[in-house]
């Protein structure tokens, strides 16, 4: 029974356009603390009544404009040599 009430549940939260801290983490897989450094950074948060919401379309879009080219992309092989004493 509790595999079809652990479904329920995701399915549940994976339609809610709004998820509060905890279910927000595990939609992205990231720790808590994560998300609440990611909201330090400027991440969208809405407070209502002092209760926290985080919008997953508004996050996918706010890690969407600090996505930056990987740093392999942009550089030459790395070549190494051996220096001797």
């Amino acid at each position: 029974m509790g595999v079809v009430k652990d479904a329920i549940k995701q399915a549940t939260t994976t339609s809610k356009p709004y998820l509060n801290r905890k279910e927000i983490s595990k939609y992205f897989g990231v720790a808590e603390s994560t998300i609440t450094y990611w909201a330090s950074l400027g991440m969208p948060v809405a407070v209502i009544d002092g209760r926290k919401l985080y919008g997953k379309q508004s996050i996918t879009n706010w890690l969407k404009s600090h996505e930056m080219p990987s740093q392999r992309q942009n550089k030459k092989p790395v070549t190494m040599g051996v220096v001797k004493d």
